[in-house]
């Protein structure tokens, strides 16, 4: 049962515990260090921002009240009062911490979840401000001011101060997946520093902002509306008052079966960077980017390879963080490195044979030499045509034994490595 002390509930959070969570530091035995939350403070008022990490997150042992009510949670940085507060983070229907409906609920609404960048205005010291998901300044924000300007002009000045709005931004030039035609704001909901929100039936028509289209339904079946898959949507918010005047509404989400299945899309970093998926990836998407990774690594030594390999694939997870928790959180993760395991374990058995054919070559006598008329070249492509060299690796011997640069004896081993049909699907790793 969730307390008036509770993180979720409470209009001021220890900030010693806030800076706690915020400190990276080893939360599991045998993990690597990360932060439960990231905090970033005002350049120069008074007051912070967090949100939970999603490396927490999808550790089902590191959930808690702060972690979960960490979403665009806005303190004073020295007291821990709370200035602004969105709702906190909510689950997909079919994951274990999702709110599950009795049916003996007071009230529900289906509604339409719109694809956008969350935007909460807030009051303090005598101003109206503006934040995005984990920022004071983003040019979300300023997109966000310009239609408040234009689209809703004064509206600020008739808005409760004490209250956090909580808006979605759709803006066509900053598109998340779906694409919207037109900028606007839609008001998804009003919270006070404790949490509460709205009744089921108030009158949302006394604002003068767009809301979310409402679903009409005589009940509340997950399973059946997730393959609705509306053209160009991403699905559904579900919120349940489990009383009438009930000020905490539960929310799950439900998306449709069209959105999750998107192609995978992986924005363009630098290679130190951890790579961010957008959408889940497909086996053929990780087997590219395993060999991608693997071209880079100039040669075959099988220690330095493992290492740099099991780096890449740490990184490749934790791009996973922010997508996880559509897909089944650390259980699909799970599902991913079992896959990437199976590519790296193929592509080491494939590295030991190569290995092994060189060492049997370089006993024979052949040694890498320069010119294509050497005349142990010539013997150098009658050894490689007997039955003991795999025709695929002939290419990659002849360069390998005639000089050429030792990335290229790589990619030529790479491209003769074969794979299971099914490590090529580009059928997108679902929920599982």
């Amino acid at each position: 049962m969730i307390t008036d002390t509770s993180p979720l509930r409470s209009d001021t959070i220890d900030p010693h515990l806030l800076e706690s969570y915020a400190t990276t530091q080893v939360w599991e035995e045998g993990q690597n260090e990360y932060r439960k939350i990231i905090t970033k403070h005002h350049p120069q008022l008074p007051i912070s921002i967090h949100n939970y990490n999603d490396r927490a997150l999808n550790r089902k042992q590191q959930w808690d009240d702060l972690v979960i009510a960490s979403r665009t949670l806005v303190t004073e940085t020295r007291t821990g009062k709370v200035v602004s507060r969105i709702f906190s983070k909510f689950f997909n229907f079919h994951e274990k911490l999702a709110y599950r409906p009795t049916g003996g609920e007071h009230a529900f609404a289906i509604e339409e979840k719109v694809d956008g960048s969350i935007i909460s205005p807030f009051y303090y010291h005598d101003q109206w401000m503006l934040v995005s998901r984990a920022s004071f300044d983003s040019p979300h924000i300023q997109s966000a001011w310009n239609i408040l300007n234009s689209k809703y002009p004064g509206a600020l000045r008739k808005l409760d101060q004490d209250k956090t709005y909580v808006f979605e931004l759709i803006d066509p030039t900053m598109p998340i997946k779906v694409l919207y035609k037109t900028k606007d704001l839609v008001l998804l909901s009003i919270f006070s520093k404790s949490g509460q929100e709205p009744l089921h039936d108030f009158d949302w028509k006394t604002l003068p902002f767009s809301r979310p289209r409402l679903h009409v339904a005589d009940q509340v079946n997950p399973k059946e509306l997730k393959t609705l898959n509306l053209d160009n949507e991403e699905g559904f918010v579900v919120k349940f008052w489990r009383t009438a005047d009930d000020r905490y509404p539960q929310r799950i989400k439900v998306k449709f079966d069209s959105y999750l299945s998107n192609m995978e899309q992986v924005p363009n970093v630098k290679s130190n960077d951890s790579v961010s998926l957008l959408r889940a990836p497909s086996k053929a998407s990780i087997l590219g980017h395993y060999s991608k990774h693997r071209l880079l690594i100039p040669h075959f030594n099988a220690a330095v390879v493992a290492k740099c390999m099991d780096g890449c694939k740490q990184q490749f997870l934790r791009g996973l963080e922010g997508i996880a928790d559509d897909y089944g959180g650390d259980e699909w993760v799970r599902a991913i490195e079992t896959i990437w395991d199976r590519i790296d374990a193929l592509f080491v058995l494939q590295e030991d044979e190569w290995r092994e054919i060189v060492e049997r070559l370089q006993r024979e006598g052949f040694r890498a030499r320069g010119g294509a008329a050497d005349v142990r070249n010539k013997a150098l492509e009658r050894r490689v045509l007997k039955g003991d060299v795999e025709k695929a690796l002939r290419p990659a011997l002849l360069s390998r034994f005639s000089g050429e640069s030792s990335k290229r004896h790589v990619q030529l081993v790479v491209e003769s490595m074969e794979f299971p049909s099914d490590l090529k699907s580009t059928e997108v790793i679902g929920i599982l």
